[in-house]
C-alpha cells in the first residue's frame, strides 16, 4: 500500500467502514487496536491488558483513598480514565502504567502515603525492585514534569508490579511555559474504573493535558528516536473530540489561560490531516492564533533543538525508518542529550 492508500483506509475504519486491504497489522504496530472490529483485535492480549489495569487500579485504591482522607487534589490521567472517553471502553486502549497528577506542594505528603501503601520508587529488575539511588531521583524530577516512578509488587503473575507516575505539570519538563497546576486541578470530577472510585480532570481539561502530552510524544528528539511516531497519538485526540461534545468557549478560555493554544491547535491539525473530518474545523477555528502555524512541520521541544521536518506526515508515520532519518538532519548534540537520556531514564 502506499501513503493515500493508508491514509483512506484509515478514514474508512474511523467511519465505521470495511475498507478493502487488512490493515491489522500496521494498526497492531501502531497500538490501534481500537479501528479493528472485534474479529480483527486480538483477543487474549485483549484479556490480559484488562486483567492488568484491573490490578493497576486495585493496588491504587488505597492510594486514592489517602488522597481524599488529606484532601489531596489529584487526578488521573490518560490510560483507561482516557480509553474510556476516548473510545467507551476503559479497557480499549493498550497501557502499562497509571499516571497521576498532582501539586508539587503535596509531593512529599503523596510520596509518603505511596510508601504507606507498599510502593517503591525505583526500577523492576530481575532481582526484584531495584530503588533508586538520590542522583536518579534527582535528575528525573529535575529533568522531567515528573517524578521517579513508583512501583508496587503484586501477587497476579499476568500483573506483578504495578507502576505508577506521578506529573507534576501537564507541560513537559524542557518547556519554558509552566502550567498553572492549582487552575488545572480546580477542574476535577469523580470517576470510576473496575469498581474503584478516583478523580479525574473535567473533559476540556483532560483534552488539553492529553494534547499536550501526545505534543511532547510528537516532538521530543528522543521519544522520536527511541519510539517513531505513532498513529495511537492522533488516534486518541481525535476519538476524545468525536466522542464528546467539548464546551469549545470553556476550551478556548483554558488554552489560553495555560498558554496552551497553539500546543492544543497543533495536534488537531494533524488529526485533521489524517482523518479529514470536518467535525474538527469548529475547535481548529477556536483555537486558532495568529502564531498556532509557526510549530508545524517542525519537531524538538525547544528553540534550539527545533527543526523543520523534510518528509510529509505520512512518511514520519509509516516509514519506518525515522532513526536513518535523524541521523542525517540531528546535531552532535542532539545525538548526545539523546545518549545521556537513554542512560538515565
Amino acid at each position: 500500500m502506499n501513503y493515500d492508500e493508508i491514509l483512506n483506509n484509515i478514514r474508512m475504519l474511523s467511519r465505521g467502514e470495511t475498507p478493502g486491504q487488512d490493515m491489522t497489522e500496521l494498526l497492531q504496530t501502531h497500538n490501534c487496536g481500537c479501528l479493528l472490529s472485534k474479529e480483527k483485535r486480538d483477543l487474549t492480549a485483549d484479556t490480559l491488558n484488562k486483567i492488568c489495569i484491573g490490578e493497576r487500579f486495585r493496588a491504587c485504591k488505597a492510594v486514592f483513598a489517602a488522597f481524599e482522607e488529606n484532601n489531596i487534589p489529584y487526578a488521573v490521567i490518560k490510560g483507561a480514565v482516557l480509553s474510556e472517553m476516548a473510545y467507551g471502553d476503559a479497557f480499549c486502549r493498550r497501557s502499562g502504567d497509571i499516571d497521576l497528577l498532582l501539586l508539587r506542594d503535596n509531593i512529599d505528603m503523596a510520596k509518603q502515603i505511596m510508601l504507606n501503601c507498599g510502593f517503591v520508587q525505583g526500577r523492576v529488575t530481575d532481582e526484584g525492585i531495584v530503588p533508586f539511588n538520590r542522583r536518579e531521583l534527582l535528575f528525573q524530577i529535575s529533568a522531567s514534569h515528573q517524578t521517579a516512578p513508583f512501583i508496587k509488587k503484586t501477587a497476579n503473575p499476568v500483573c506483578p508490579y504495578v507502576n505508577v507516575d506521578v506529573n507534576l505539570d501537564i507541560f513537559w519538563g524542557e518547556s519554558d511555559v509552566k502550567a498553572d497546576m492549582p487552575f488545572v486541578l480546580e477542574h476535577i470530577e469523580c470517576a470510576e474504573i473496575n469498581g474503584v472510585k478516583l478523580k479525574k480532570l473535567t473533559p476540556e481539561l483532560e483534552f488539553i493535558a492529553l494534547c499536550l502530552h501526545h505534543y511532547k510524544d510528537a516532538n521530543s528528539i528522543y521519544l522520536l528516536w527511541q519510539k517513531g511516531l505513532s498513529l495511537s497519538l492522533f488516534c486518541d485526540i481525535y476519538f476524545y473530540l468525536k466522542n464528546n461534545r467539548l464546551n469549545l468557549q470553556r476550551l478556548k478560555e483554558a488554552c489560553r489561560h495555560l498558554q496552551a493554544e497553539d500546543f492544543v491547535y497543533y495536534c488537531v491539525y494533524y488529526c485533521n490531516e489524517i482523518f479529514n473530518d470536518g467535525l474538527l474545523a469548529p475547535c481548529l477555528e477556536a483555537l486558532k492564533t495568529e502564531t498556532s502555524e509557526q510549530n508545524l512541520n517542525t519537531f524538538g521541544l525547544d528553540k534550539a533543538e527545533r527543526k523543520p521536518w523534510n518528509i510529509s506526515l505520512a512518511e514520519r508515520l509509516f516509514s519506518g525508518c525515522l532513526k536513518q532519518y535523524f541521523e542525517k538532519v540531528l546535531s552532535p548534540e542532539d545525538l548526545q542529550k539523546i545518549k545521556i537520556n537513554s542512560e538515565l531514564m
